[in-house]
Formats: C-alpha cells, structure tokens, sequence
C-alpha cells in the first residue's frame, strides 16, 4: 500500500481521482452511520456507554463534514455581482437620489471609477 501522503500527491494531480476518493469517503461516512444506527439499537453495558458516545459523536462529525445533507451550517451563496451605492445630501440638489448617488460594482476598474469621478463633477458644477 502507498504512503498516505503519496495518494495525496496524486490526488492533486488528478482531479479525476480526487473526486473519485472523496465520493468514496462519502460512501463510507455514509456506511458508519449506518454502523452506528445498529450501536444506537443494540443493547450495550454500562461501562460502554462512553466509547458509544465517543463513536458516535465520531461518525456524526464526520458525516458532517464529507456529506452535505448532514452539515449543520448554513451557506449563503451570493448571485449575481454585489453592488453599493453610496448617496449623499448637499442641501442644494433637488434630484438628491439622482445628482448625489454613486454605485460601484465588484467589476468596475480604476478607469471607470477615474472617468465617472470627473463626469460627475463637470455635472455638480
């Protein structure tokens, strides 16, 4: 059998049999669950009743982490491109919200931002 490390080094090297590896692992957390199902039923001593636990506690972590239906965080994904718009008030402008308003998205670069800057104060003044 290869070194640990060893499959590692080839599973960066092959997405394909990374993938492969880690779909196994979830067949396999998924597998002791079900192992720790028929602990849960099973009749067990009292000086037992920790390891059980400890076992338990084990395969529950694990299937949290390999299998998604089980992850008890909740992720939030953003879609689309975020923006923030930045108004602001000089007391002079009738059209507020139209004159003194700026949104600036994730894929604006410093060009735009520059040209922008300079279109909005020929306009202010």
């Amino acid at each position: 059998m290869p070194n640990v490390s060893t499959v590692y080094a080839w599973m960066n090297e092959d997405p394909e049999l990374k993938k492969e590896v880690l779909e196994n692992r979830r067949v396999g957390a998924m597998t002791w669950l079900d192992k720790m199902q028929d602990l849960l039923e099973s009749d067990i001593e009292p000086q037992q009743v920790q390891w059980a636990r400890e076992k338990l506690h084990h395969a529950r972590w694990m299937a949290s982490k390999l299998v998604t239906v089980f992850n008890d965080k909740i992720v939030q994904e953003n879609i689309g491109e975020p923006q923030i718009k930045i108004v602001w008030d000089d007391g002079y402008s009738e059209h507020k919200a139209n004159d003194h308003a700026r949104t600036i998205s994730s894929t604006d670069n410093i060009e735009n931002i520059k040209h922008n800057k300079e279109h909005n104060k020929t306009k202010i003044n």
